[in-house]
């Protein structure tokens, strides 16, 4: 089951697809503590998009998966670094 956040509204759930990727996405927008606008603003894409990643309706890129391994990497080595770069 997957929660989708609505800007301004309540909260939708609904069963989805349940992947590598969507569980990736938010495993990595719950250990950041990032609502979905938020996690969208951090990884430059509208929320939309990143609501359909999250919920499996689509795939993001590889280019946005590396994003991922990256923003990870440098959570890690450099939490500071990584702290500035947090919507």
């Amino acid at each position: 089951m997957t929660t989708i956040d609505k800007p301004g509204g309540r909260p939708r759930t609904r069963d989805l697809p349940d992947t590598e990727v969507t569980r990736r996405l938010l495993g990595t927008r719950q250990r950041l503590g990032l609502s979905q606008p938020r996690m969208a603003l951090y990884l430059g894409v509208s929320i939309p998009v990143y609501q359909s990643w999250e919920t499996g309706l689509r795939d993001p890129s590889a280019s946005v998966l590396r994003l991922l391994d990256v923003l990870g990497v440098v959570e890690a080595l450099a939490p500071g670094v990584h702290a500035e770069l947090m919507p």
